[in-house]
């Protein structure tokens, strides 16, 4: 599974006990993630925190058993998970702009609808393909990233440019909870035996951070139509055996797909950190493409 799959997992999981206690490490566990990478990345995907996300749903369903049947205010706080009626009297106008006695009488409305992010990021795939290599997605757009970037060229370039972003991270305090860290090989190897290459380490940036460092700089990743296939990090291992695998996959669904290779930048999504910014977790890698001029599917 890639992470859009990961995070859709426990969106599944808040979206069935809504109206019960939301355990959030049972929530990052059905991600398969540690509850500071869930948080991050919940909140880089859906654009609002887990707790947010919560908040918001369970005030969209009582707004609707509001207008739809006679439950009083103090069962609907109990019902969604608020200690008092006015604790949730005050979230509801907070969120809605009306108490709910007020909301009710006017009969309003306010809808925060559940988020599909499989539908909302992924496109349609033909469903023998999809048979034959579900563990590939095609993403509909990746949006461009203003991004802080840092590029090592020698001997173990991952390790050490990461290093330097390691560092400047926190030397700036950057809150890596609403960031999302990418890298790629610049310049790739020549052969598979070449130990001196390039890697450049990219960590999203929002519009207010200024960078102001030697080493680091500030870019856009442009972004693009991708392929995305999930790389899962088992007991510890290396990731390069398994990337490189994951690659090779790629090239073969490239056959029997509409797709072909496009010209901008390929990546690798580095998923998962300790409270070290150890990188603990697997890689969401996204294949460049673009479609074909003239398409026949191999695909039996």
């Amino acid at each position: 599974m890639n992470y859009y799959e990961r995070i859709q997992k426990s969106i599944d999981y808040i979206e069935s006990h809504l109206d019960e206690e939301i355990d959030l490490r049972r929530a990052a566990q059905e991600a398969y993630m540690s509850l500071a990478s869930f948080y991050r990345l919940f909140f880089a995907l859906v654009g609002y925190s887990v707790k947010e996300y919560i908040r918001l749903r369970r005030i969209s369903l009582a707004a609707r058993d509001l207008i739809h049947t006679d439950a009083c205010v103090i069962d609907l706080a109990v019902k969604y998970g608020f200690d008092s009626g006015d604790a949730f009297s005050r979230a509801f106008r907070r969120i809605t702009g009306f108490l709910p006695s007020a909301f009710r009488k006017q009969k309003r409305n306010f809808c925060f609808e559940r988020v599909d992010l499989m539908e909302k990021f992924f496109d349609i795939q033909d469903r023998a393909l999809l048979e034959k290599y579900p563990d590939i997605k095609v993403l509909k757009r990746l949006e461009p990233m203003r991004v802080a970037y840092y590029c090592y060229y020698g001997r173990y370039p991952e390790h050490n440019a990461f290093q330097v972003m390691k560092e400047w991270l926190k030397k700036n305090r950057i809150d890596i909870s609403k960031a999302r860290i990418f890298g790629y090989n610049n310049p790739s190897p020549s052969d598979e035996n070449q130990e001196e290459y390039g890697y450049e380490f990219c960590v999203t940036l929002d519009d207010s951070t200024t960078v102001n460092d030697d080493k680091v700089k500030v870019k856009t990743l442009e972004g693009g139509l991708y392929a995305v296939a999930g790389v899962k990090r088992e007991r510890g291992d290396d990731l390069g055996e398994a990337i490189m695998a994951a690659w090779k996959r790629f090239n073969e669904w490239l056959k029997d797909s509409r797709y072909r290779h496009g010209s901008h930048q390929w990546l690798e999504e580095h998923l998962g950190f300790d409270g070290n910014f150890n990188h603990i977790g697997g890689i969401d890698l996204y294949m460049p493409i673009k479609e074909k001029d003239v398409f026949h599917t191999a695909v039996e």
